[in-house]
């Protein structure tokens, strides 16, 4: 049963919920708000590495 503090979650809750839902860029010089052109290109670069880790974290976790 995963738990918030489990590294697969955590990677599942971002793809799920946190990546559909960004809105912006954040640095220490500012920020800058998403468009739907911004936010279509961070899915196409986020989402590969995301599904990634998640698949590594439920490899990890299996192997305990």
């Amino acid at each position: 049963m995963s738990t918030f503090n489990d590294e697969a979650f955590r990677w599942s809750y971002a793809l799920s919920k946190q990546l559909s839902s960004a809105y912006e860029i954040t640095s220490n010089y500012g920020g800058i708000e998403l468009d739907d052109e911004l936010r279509a290109a961070v899915e196409r670069a986020v989402r590969p590495i995301l599904e990634r880790r998640l698949k590594q974290a439920e490899k990890r976790e299996a192997a305990r």
